[in-house]
Order: structure tokens, then sequence, then C-alpha cells
């Protein structure tokens, strides 16, 4: 079950969202901390009273209320009164609780008075000591929220909900922050009475929330249970990949039990100890397409050449890594052109450069390299038998493909461009080129490419590629490339309005 948990400003406003949340979610929290013209009664009259959790939350623990304590509680005795579903009041308001607990026998109410412990800094250790120290005191459901620090702090959460829902109790748990993203998407699956989320657009009402709309439509987080098989992404930063919508969207079409999370790491090691009988497969990016290798049990040759790993996949307790880079950026360019024979200049001998490089050598392409450092441009010649061209020569290059494995035109910095403008006033019509950077899907390079007749294939492609290769690997199953396609480009959309908002 999934919670939209909203906070309005006015009556008003209030009746406008509880309508969008109670159609998004099962449950909808009214934060009612600033609205100063409530009227409880009105909402009672418009909406169903049982799916509706009326809180007011202070400020020290993370509200916006101002006023006393005997105001903040009056609303909430009303709540009583009338018979909303649920009321919320903090586990450090003991006496408040207790006279809310007097009020509902007084009242004769059936409403459900959710206890909430919150912690903004961290996750504790002792959460089963905190747990134990809010029972008993008359409520019907204790909600434990607390920080992430750490991306194995979500697995403690999980303990402790899997603990309380064997006993038969009701309890509300996840994690706040970017890094307990995770449990907000998982917590249902292991026990949890509900998950909250806001509506997209609306604002957030905690640190790390996800959209209502993700959780139902990308995520699925209602159907997930225990058998699901997890698979997601670990780096740093992991916030701008597209995969969470891409993959989960093909485990949607194709009604597969499986979800894929994104897994802000610090700790590699800590993260590998703790989560791998989590996990079914992995995207890796970086910084750890490196410091992944002696983890895992198995790696493939052109992975071993590349030096880089960017898939994993789990048989039994082994792990196999592979290098899918390489595969997406072939398959972008001989959408356009074979690549045998043909002389390629690439700009850039990074972790993309080594891969797209040794991806062109395995098609019996002629690779050159061209790259801002010298020596590493030469060290991977050297490891490709390849020709190398100083930077500053680069313009001056014969070549009938040219790949920019480089950072040069991502946005924000999307005015710059890997070439020269000299290289602009030739004739570029027979010539393909290519840019792994997809953000934006049309750079400088490539528009001023197009305009010089050249055939020119974007990041996007190359994205695509390389997830149909992880999808299959994982899966068995060789997703439909019109469905990637469609998936990538809902998912640069959405990517795109989260971030002008």
């Amino acid at each position: 079950m999934i919670t939209a948990s909203i906070m309005p400003s006015s009556q008003k406003e209030a009746i406008t969202l509880l309508e969008k949340a109670l159609e998004k979610g099962e449950l909808a929290e009214i934060r009612i901390d600033l609205i100063k013209d409530l009227n409880l009664s009105e909402i009672n009259n418009k909406f169903d009273k049982k799916r509706i959790i009326v809180t007011n939350r202070k400020k020290d623990e993370g509200g916006l209320f101002e006023g006393s304590e005997s105001e903040r509680i009056s609303p909430l005795i009303d709540a009583l009164k009338i018979g909303f579903g649920f009321i919320d009041i903090e586990s450090s308001s003991i006496d408040s609780l207790h006279n809310l607990i007097s009020k509902r026998r007084e009242y004769n109410s059936k409403t459900n008075i959710i206890i909430s412990y919150h912690n903004f800094e961290e996750t504790p250790q002792d959460l089963k000591k905190i747990l134990l120290q809010t029972e008993n005191q008359g409520h019907d459901i204790v909600k434990i929220v607390a920080y992430a620090k750490d991306i194995s702090d979500n697995l403690r959460i999980k303990d402790l909900v899997s603990s309380r829902s064997n006993q038969n109790k009701k309890i509300i748990s996840f994690l706040m922050g970017e890094k307990g993203e995770i449990s907000r998407i998982l917590c249902n699956s292991w026990g949890s009475y509900t998950s909250y989320a806001p509506l997209r657009g609306v604002g957030k009402t905690a640190p790390g929330q996800i959209p209502i709309e993700d959780l139902n439509d990308v995520y699925r987080a209602d159907s997930i249970n225990n058998t699901f098989d997890i698979y997601g992404l670990i780096g740093n930063p992991v916030k701008e990949s597209i995969g969470y919508y891409v993959h989960n969207k093909l485990f949607s079409y194709y009604n597969m039990d499986a979800a894929y999370l994104n897994f802000l790491v610090d700790d590699l090691d800590r993260f590998m100890s703790s989560f791998k009988g989590q996990f079914k497969g992995l995207c890796v990016t970086m910084p750890f397409k490196e410091r992944i290798v002696p983890f895992l049990n198995k790696i493939d040759t052109m992975a071993q050449k590349i030096g880089a790993i960017n898939t994993i996949k789990k048989n039994n307790d082994s792990l196999f890594g592979t290098n899918t880079d390489w595969i997406g950026a072939v398959y972008s360019i001989e959408k356009l052109t074979s690549i045998n024979n043909k002389k390629v200049l690439i700009l850039g001998a990074g972790g993309a450069g080594k891969a797209i490089a040794f991806g062109i050598a395995n098609r019996q392409g002629e690779v050159i390299i061209s790259n801002r450092n010298e020596k590493k441009a030469r060290e991977l010649s050297k490891n490709l038998g390849a020709e190398t061209v100083l930077w500053e020569d680069r313009n001056d290059v014969e070549f009938d493909i040219l790949v920019n494995a480089t950072k040069i035109g991502m946005a924000p910095e999307d005015n710059n461009c890997p070439m020269e403008d000299s290289f602009f006033t030739k004739d570029l019509s027979g010539i393909t080129v290519f840019d792994a950077v997809y953000s934006p899907l049309e750079t400088r390079l490539l528009t001023r490419s197009r305009e010089q007749g050249a055939k020119i294939a974007n990041g996007l492609d190359m994205y695509i590629g390389q997830a149909m290769a992880q999808f299959e690997l994982w899966t068995g199953i060789k997703p439909s490339s019109e469905k990637m396609e469609k998936f990538s480009k809902e998912a640069l959309d959405m990517r795109g309005r989260r971030n002008e908002n």
C-alpha cells in the first residue's frame, strides 16, 4: 500500500490535492502544519475519511507547525471525534499521545493512532530497542523513519520490518535521503504497512521521497514481493541515469517479477559484502567500473581487454562480469554504416573511449586514437596496435568514422565541440559521426556535422544497444529495439522535466 503525502497551505489547496492524492494512493496523508483555515468537517464531507491520515508535525520533528502544543493537538482530537482513518503523533510527544488515547476512548473512535519516531541525521544502531520502547502505549501502528548515511542502512530497516511483521504487528518503516530511496520502493515487500510518496510536481514532504507516479507506474512498488529478482545500478552519482526507468518498464512489459533500483554507493567493499545476497544482476558506473573487478569470479575476454566492467550477472553464488559499452557503440554506428576496414578516429582514451576502441577493433575497423592526455592515448594505442594522433592534429586526420568518447559537448556545457571550426568547412558527406553523449541528444558536434552532410548517431543509441545486451544477459530475452527506444526517450523526457522543476 502506498500513501500519497501532501502538505497544502490552505483549505482550498487541501481539497484540490486530496482529490489527486486519493486517486493515486490507497491512503492520503494530509500534513496540516500550514493550514490556517482548516475545516476537517468539509474534508470529511467530500472524501472517504477512512483513507486519510491527519498529521500536524512540529518543527523539531521535521514539521512546520509553529503554534503551541495544545493548538497542535486540537485538530487531531477533532479528527478522532469525526472518525478519520488515522492520526499521526510523534513518540517524543508522550503527554499528547496519552491525551489522544484518552480522547479516543471518550469518543469511542475507531481512528488508528500512528506513533512516529524520526531521526534526520542517521540510522541508529539500536532500531529494535527504539521499537521496543514504543510498545504497549495504546497506539495501533509504529512508524520509524531515519536518515540513510550509507546504502547498507536499508538492510537494517529490512531486518527491523521483517521481525515485526512476523509478530503480526503493524509497522511503517523506511529511510530518508537519496541512499534511502530503495527502502521506499521495497519496504512494502518487507512488511511495512505502507510507504509514503508525494505527488509529482507538488513538492516533497521529506528528503528522498519518490513521486507516487514513479512508485506505481515505474517500480510497481505495490506488486513487489520477496520473490522478485532485484537488479540495479551501483555508482556515485546515479541520479542522472535513465536505467531505472528503462529496465523497470522492460520488466513490466515482459511480465517479469523483477525490479531495478539505483544504489548510491560510497563504500564498495561494504556494499558487496552486505548486498551480495540481495541482487541478481547489476549495472556498474563510475567510479567502480575498474574497482569492481576483484569482487568477480569470472570476467569475459573483451572485458578483460577493456579493463572495465559495466554489467554483472549472478549465477548461484558466482558473479560474472562483462562490458556491454562496446556493444552499444557498435550497435549505434552499424545502424548507419559498416565498420569493417573503415578508418575510425576516436576522440578520448578514458573508460568510454577504451570500450569503444576495442569494439571497433573487434569489428575490424582501423582505429586512430586522439586524446588531450597524450600518454593515455599512446597507452591505449599500444594495447590495440592502433595509431595515435596528437590532439592538436585531430582536425587534419582522414577518416571514415568519427567517434566522440569525451564529455565535450555534454550538458550543461553543450555549446562546446570536440572538433575545431575548420573541420566544419569541409564536405562531410560520406562520413559517419557518432557522439557517445546523449544529453543533449543532438550535440553541437552532431548538428554541425549533419549540416555538412555527415550521417550522425547519438549516445542514446549507444545506451540502447548496451542496455539491450544487459537485459538479454540477465533474462535470456532479447528486448524489442522499438520498446527500448520508446522507454529511453520517455526516460530522457522525464529527466528533463524533473531537472526543470
